[in-house]
């Protein structure tokens, strides 16, 4: 299977340089995860209780099987876009403020991510969760409440299984 590519298509409210650094760095660990053969791995060996995948028209689909699920997240054909499967993920990011406990959320094409929680939480778990939000860009969803499946919808395992690997590798990044 093909290499995955991360490119910014877009950083909203990124303004002090350290932010700019901070995501450069993150886009790199997600390259090197979505690209590590255990990541993929993984993903083909998950345990998803909820495989549910809504399409561009609107249709709601379960996907069959974790492989066709693997295609999806690496082929990079985010929805709502002109992009077709070229292995590219596109991220448009936005750093927001929010009084909220949320870390960010997805709408669309795009990943909103708490200024706050950006700035304070480590590289790692920013990578995760911006996995997690891409996996929605391209049409996984999940239990809008908290249920007992919703941690093992397609995109808080694939997160899951992203964060893990992350924080079992050593990372030195310079200042």
């Amino acid at each position: 299977m093909r290499n995955i590519k991360i490119k910014f298509t877009q950083l909203i409210n990124f303004k002090k340089s350290s932010d700019l650094k901070k995501a450069e760095r993150i886009k790199f660990l997600i390259e090197d995860v979505a690209n590590d053969p255990s990541f993929r791995e993984k993903i083909v060996n998950a345990d998803f209780k909820d495989r549910g995948f809504v399409e561009e028209n609107g249709n709601r689909i379960e996907m069959k099987n974790n492989q066709d699920i693997l295609e999806k997240i690496v082929g990079g054909k985010e929805q709502f876009s002109d992009n077709e499967k070229d292995f590219i993920w596109g991220l448009r990011v936005v750093l927001y403020r929010s009084i909220t406990g949320e870390v960010g959320h997805r709408s669309r094409d795009t990943i909103f991510t708490k200024k706050r929680k950006f700035r304070k939480l480590d590289e790692r778990y920013i990578a995760s969760h911006w996995i997690h939000e891409y996996v929605h860009v391209i049409g996984f969803t999940h239990d809008f409440k908290k249920t007992e499946v919703r941690p093992f919808s397609v995109p808080y395992l694939v997160g899951s299984i992203a964060l893990e690997i992350l924080k079992s590798k050593e990372y030195n990044f310079p200042n």
